[in-house]
């Protein structure tokens, strides 16, 4: 029997893991406030739409997909589904208002993490953080050259061409 997994969000990132869940052969479901805005998604992927409730009350294993703004409050109409389940979040507490200098804003306090309010305000789910820092498109199956991408990246912003701050060479 297929795992049932419960993606609560609509955005691209909720699609793009709800589409690669089901390209790997789970029994995906994608939730949001408005099931009719996903009609076109569901018919195009084969995964159905869905109330956050019942979505979540669908999936073995949920995954929070949403803005981090609206994670809390989406947890809050997903209910008791979530209780007992493990919720793998995606979210990260980046704020409404513009980046200042170039620096995104968060809505968090310097010392608090959003997975840490999400995990009292719902104490029974068992949150795990995964996918918050890479892009959706790097989510499932990603087509990546032998070298790290990203060490390769720091290192040129760095200036270094040979090795990065750990000193692991990397081939050029």
């Amino acid at each position: 029997m297929k795992e049932k997994i419960g993606i609560l969000g609509s955005g691209e990132v909720a699609q793009s893991l709800a589409r690669g869940f089901k390209t790997k052969g789970y029994d995906v479901r994608i939730g949001t406030r408005n099931p009719d805005k996903l009609a076109s998604f569901s018919r195009e992927a084969g995964v159905p739409a869905g109330t956050f409730p019942a979505v979540a009350g669908h999936g073995e294993l949920v995954v929070l997909a949403v803005k981090g703004t609206a994670a809390a409050s989406v947890l809050e109409m997903a209910g008791p589904a979530v209780s007992g389940k493990v919720v793998i979040d995606t979210t990260n507490p980046i704020a409404d208002a513009p980046p200042d200098q170039g620096i995104l804003r968060y809505f968090t306090e310097p010392n608090r993490s959003l997975m840490e309010t999400l995990q009292e305000k719902h104490p029974t789910a068992r949150f795990v953080k995964a996918w918050n820092s890479v892009g959706n498109a790097l989510m499932v199956d990603p087509k990546l050259s032998s070298h790290d991408v990203l060490l390769r990246q720091r290192r040129r912003r760095e200036g270094d061409r040979r090795a990065h701050p750990g000193g692991v060479r990397l081939a050029s």
